[in-house]
């Protein structure tokens, strides 16, 4: 969903997949606005979730480091008071309010997010405050959640096509995929159906670029598309289609053949899989 301007929304989720995806969704659908995260998680781990470059992102944590906050509300609201822009629209997500709960008098900082509710009204930003329920005391959740606006994150649609009626059902169908977990702990790789020329959005391609994401993939490399025109994006889309296919077939014969690989082996080449890289020497390796 699109997020207004001098809004306080309050987000629930239970893993940090989720949360990650429902990020990138967001990002998607608000892609004028400068996004923050400030996140219990090191960078070292969100990048292998997020794509930095598209997103500031700070450290909430009790460690002196660069780009690091001590758990304390203040320096944040802090902060987005300084980001303040008429000209842009900055959107704030804290995904570090257990810690900060944890470090604080529980009524002092209901009483400071309910202040910064009423001033954030006449801002141009948005403010976005991620929390797990069941981390959280109940009775101080309901009262967090009465003056601030439930936030559900929902993919787009997909843009309507010029085509069969087969065409479109074979795009929409990849939404119903249930991954399961794969040796390494990841979601198992999937084939998906080829995107034809045809009807060939931006929009179908952000959509594409989401679930190979949710596979655990890095596509990092297809996302530089989303700026070219719909002929070029077409191609590197072609080119990296077939690096995932690759990849799934690759996945699929070392779970076959499980049994019989080096446990730590199979660690490694599922990475590089995931990574999409070395290919050709895992191709050689294994058939």
């Amino acid at each position: 969903m699109e997020v207004s301007h001098g809004s306080v929304y309050l987000y629930d989720f239970t893993t940090y997949e989720q949360l990650m995806n429902d990020v990138e969704i967001l990002m998607d659908i608000n892609a004028d606005a400068n996004f923050s995260l400030y996140s219990r998680m090191p960078t070292r781990r969100l990048i292998e979730k997020l794509d930095l470059s598209k997103i500031n992102n700070y450290l909430i944590s009790n460690m002196t480091k660069r780009n690091t906050l001590s758990p304390n509300i203040d320096e944040i609201l802090t902060i987005i008071r300084n980001c303040e822009n008429n000209d842009i629209h900055n959107v704030h997500l804290i995904d570090g309010l257990e810690l900060i709960y944890d470090n604080s008098d529980k009524q002092d900082l209901l009483r400071k997010l309910t202040a910064f509710i009423d001033e954030i009204s006449n801002f141009q930003s948005t403010l976005i405050v991620c929390v797990d329920n069941l981390a959280l005391d109940s009775s101080w959740i309901i009262k967090l959640a009465s003056i601030t606006q439930k936030l559900t994150i929902k993919a787009p649609k997909l843009t309507a096509i010029e085509e069969s009626d087969s065409t479109i059902e074979e795009i929409e169908s990849t939404e119903q995929i249930q991954y399961e977990l794969g040796i390494d702990g990841g979601p198992r790789l999937a084939y998906l159906s080829r995107l034809p020329k045809i009807g060939f959005t931006r929009e179908i391609l952000v959509k594409r670029i989401l679930q190979w994401r949710r596979m655990g993939l890095d596509v990092s490399v297809i996302e530089p598309s989303l700026s070219y025109d719909t002929v070029k994006a077409f191609e590197l889309y072609q080119e990296v289609e077939e690096l995932v296919r690759r990849a799934t077939e690759l996945e699929r014969f070392i779970h076959a053949n499980a049994g019989d690989i080096d446990a730590t082996q199979v660690t490694t080449d599922m990475f590089r899989i995931r990574q999409l890289t070395g290919l050709d020497e895992l191709e050689k390796k294994y058939y």
